[in-house]
């Protein structure tokens, strides 16, 4: 089947014009297999600066201000099992006892929900893990502010190994410092110095970063301006305007621009 696989995917980028691909790592990877590397271009989804900056207001400012003695870690997306939800209950119930005030809130839902909510009453953390429903777009920019940290521990795995985040994209953006799994495809863009690493199903380590980043607000300040400063090169206004580059090469492969004008286009991240 695997062989099967990798047949029907050379098929497909032999018979394509130019191949759009995610990430730095999954681009190696299809030239490996026989993709030219000329046939293809790296267009990251990560999060638009200006959507977020357009859905936050100084009410959110104000939102953070108004929980003192709060040390909120914060997840966003799908309740998945392949995301680590679960380790990273069974890490903070590891150490919440060094961390007075703290809370892990977790916004979505999916199957583990209703196993995640259990296992944090099993371990004493009722009353400090919130399971909140999925926020509407326009809300998540002032439900990120809310938040000390972003949280993605997802699970070691050849898929994930290869994965890029949107939701640590939009952490950054928001200026949030991150504890996140030490995966490839992460790796490529950002250095010890802009993310808190952890072993990959390792909850003790990840327990360790948890209570490491809390104690330390300064960290927070370095990791969160460090992360930033090494997003800049794959932000999204970067991204957009590459693809778009490529679409007027590609309908103009002359180079002269219709009626003197470029592409224009409004390309929206996912």
């Amino acid at each position: 089947m695997l062989r099967l696989l990798k047949r029907l995917e050379k098929m497909s980028f032999n018979f394509a014009d130019h191949v759009i691909i995610v990430n730095e790592p999954i681009q190696d990877l299809l030239v490996d297999r026989g993709l030219p590397r000329s046939k293809s271009t790296v267009v990251m989804n990560t999060a638009s600066e200006a959507l977020l900056a357009s859905r936050s207001s100084s009410s959110d400012a104000a939102a953070t201000a108004a929980m003192p003695g709060k040390f909120v870690m914060m997840y966003h997306g799908t309740v998945s099992g392949m995301y680590g939800l679960d380790m990273g209950v069974d890490a903070f119930a590891m150490v919440h006892k060094e961390m007075p005030g703290a809370e892990l809130w977790i916004l979505g839902v999916g199957a583990e929900t209703t196993s995640l909510e259990s296992r944090a009453k099993q371990r004493g953390l009722a009353s400090k893990v919130r399971l909140i429903q999925p926020v509407v777009p326009t809300e998540l920019a002032t439900w990120l502010s809310q938040c000390d940290i972003g949280i993605l521990p997802l699970r070691g795995s050849v898929y994930l190994d290869l994965a890029f985040p949107n939701k640590l994209s939009e952490y950054i953006v928001m200026g949030k410092p991150v504890v996140v799994s030490r995966l490839k495809a992460i790796q490529r863009h950002f250095s010890g110095e802009a993310l808190a690493y952890f072993d990959p199903n390792d909850p003790a380590d990840l327990a360790n970063q948890m209570v490491r980043v809390y104690r330390d607000p300064g960290l927070r300040v370095r990791l969160a301006a460090r992360a930033k400063e090494e997003y800049a090169p794959i932000r999204w206004d970067v991204m957009r305007h590459r693809y778009l580059r490529l679409m007027e090469g590609m309908l103009d492969p002359s180079g002269a621009r219709r009626n003197g004008h470029a592409l224009e286009a409004t390309v929206v991240p996912r």
